[in-house]
């Protein structure tokens, strides 16, 4: 029988952590939108999937900011 450990991560490494995604994925979106097949449809769909993944980890790392200065209070 194997067991798992249990780690956890504070507010600030959940924040920093969705973050550095965040810029991961809206680079990932900047590629496909400047590249030279920009215009067609599989390159949209790229675009607008890592974008949408940039937004959400943007939005979870602003939830982890406000976590972490609401708990140092």
């Amino acid at each position: 029988m194997t067991t798992q450990a249990e780690t956890t991560m504070t507010s600030q490494e959940i924040g920093a952590h969705a973050l550095a995604k965040a810029v991961k994925y809206a680079d990932r979106a900047d590629r496909y939108a400047s590249s030279e097949r920009g215009t067609d449809e599989f390159n949209h769909g790229r675009v607008a999937t890592y974008g949408g993944l940039a937004a959400v980890y943007a939005e979870v790392a602003k939830a982890a900011a406000t976590v972490a200065a609401e708990t140092s209070r």
